[in-house]
């Protein structure tokens, strides 16, 4: 294949495609679903900022008010963070079920740089396959919804054709970036399939943007002149915080580990603390997501104490309008969740077959499996848990303090339940899901998976 350039490169790919596995035939679905979730997203977020005028409704108002589609439009295109997450993983569990191909490729004459084009042309099959599909999808559920809505004014509506391909090429691109992304720490050799040794540990600089988030908002809120400084202080502060969160979780959980691992009193605790303190930043790639999911709902928490104080003096119900806005935030953080915690699935999935001989060693050393269940729920637990607890103090307070000018005990309240809430919510849905992905621990701690090959 050296030198031979596309000519070779694409027949090869189609081979592989239909030489593949059952296992990666099953994974394959996934890549496509994620490229069809995010094009479907980022189409409905490129629809709404392309829209013009102003129709007055009790309900529709985030997609029928002009200064409130931009809104609509950040809400759909942030959905896509967590699907691109997913897609992440789902690469990286791809890459390390192809062990044997790969390294049979390499065998035969193929330089790590024909290997990974090979996984660049997968992406660009499963990007373009799922990006087709995620607009067709949108065309398809854009129009039954004005039909049943009874939407007069379609033409206003309807997303153009032209942006169509542009937003597919952007998806197409995501999804080859990820896979080149995926395979850079990946050593191809003639024997089998590694990864370099990991990065050093995260710094404790990469906390610095979560309290100046934070700061940031609080300025915003307390500042006089708020349309020209204080709203745009304001969302970026938010912006930051949302980066720090995903930034500093790498350190957030080495921290978490270190301090489970120094006071560990059972094996698989201490087993655990040491997994996540070897290599933090693979549990941060899906725990920094769950952590975004907790930032979004308490942060919802004051717009709907507001909502609700100001339906109390009123002595009114809560408005139509209302009601929708805030259901919609809650189906988008619940979706955003599922997918979160599907990514966190596929890291499982991931962690077995990269470390699967150890595991097959612990359980052939005398190690129950039961045990080994318990560890792999405490390493979600450790990772899990400052994540989410530093999302939800940071939104809490920057939230609540840059909105609000005078203490408010009910407040206050509000947001400490709402808040304890979304970190009980995040850490047992993280956990359920490390249970129910057990089985793949049940393989991989087989006897067979000893066996070198």
């Amino acid at each position: 294949m050296t030198g031979s350039g596309f000519r070779v490169l694409l027949p090869v790919a189609a081979m592989l495609a239909r030489g593949a596995s059952r296992p990666e035939r099953r994974r394959r679905p996934l890549l496509v679903g994620c490229s069809a979730l995010a094009t479907f997203f980022l189409l409905g977020a490129v629809n709404q900022l392309l829209i013009r005028g102003t129709t007055v409704t009790q309900w529709a108002g985030l997609v029928s008010e002009e200064d409130l589609r931009p809104g609509t439009a950040l809400g759909l295109a942030l959905l896509v963070v967590p699907v691109l997450a997913l897609l992440h993983q789902a690469g990286r569990v791809t890459q390390a079920a192809r062990e044997r191909r790969l390294a049979a490729l390499r065998l035969a004459g193929a330089t790590p740089g024909d290997v990974r084009l090979l996984g660049a042309v997968e992406a660009v099959r499963a990007g373009t396959a799922g990006a087709v599909i995620g607009s067709l999808g949108y065309v398809a559920a854009q129009r039954i919804a004005m039909a049943v809505l009874h939407v007069h004014d379609t033409g206003r509506y309807a997303v153009p054709l032209w942006p169509i391909p542009l937003v597919v090429a952007v998806v197409v691109a995501a999804a080859v970036v990820t896979s080149l992304r995926v395979s850079r720490r990946v050593v191809v050799s003639p024997v089998r399939v590694t990864r370099r040794a990991s990065r050093p540990a995260p710094a404790a600089v990469t906390l610095i943007l979560l309290p100046l988030g934070v700061l940031v908002m609080v300025v915003g809120g307390q500042t006089q002149d708020v349309d020209k400084v204080g709203v745009p202080l304001f969302y970026l502060g938010g912006a930051l915080t949302a980066v720090g969160v995903a930034a500093g979780a790498g350190r957030l959980i080495l921290a978490s580990a270190r301090l489970a691992g120094r006071w560990a009193r059972t094996p698989e605790t201490l087993l655990a603390a040491r997994a996540l303190e070897a290599d933090p930043r693979a549990a941060s790639r899906t725990m920094a997501v769950v952590g975004l999911v907790v930032a979004g709902g308490t942060g919802s928490a004051v717009i709907e104490w507001d909502v609700l104080q100001q339906a109390a003096v009123d002595h009114a119900g809560v408005d139509l309008f209302w009601l929708v806005s805030i259901g919609s935030t809650w189906l988008g953080l619940l979706f955003a969740l599922l997918v979160a915690v599907t990514a966190l699935v596929v890291h499982q999935a991931e962690v077995l077959l990269e470390d699967g001989r150890s595991t097959a060693a612990l359980a052939a050393a005398g190690v129950p499996v039961a045990a080994l269940r318990r560890t792999a729920l405490r390493r979600t637990i450790i990772a899990a848990t400052p994540v989410c607890a530093a999302a939800a103090l940071a939104t809490a307070v920057g939230m609540a303090a840059g909105l609000y000018t005078s203490a408010s005990w009910g407040l206050a309240a509000w947001m400490a339940a709402r808040a304890l809430l979304m970190v009980a919510v995040a850490i047992a849905s993280a956990s359920a899901v490390t249970l129910v992905s057990n089985r793949f621990l049940t393989r991989a701690a087989a006897p067979d998976r000893l066996r070198a090959e």
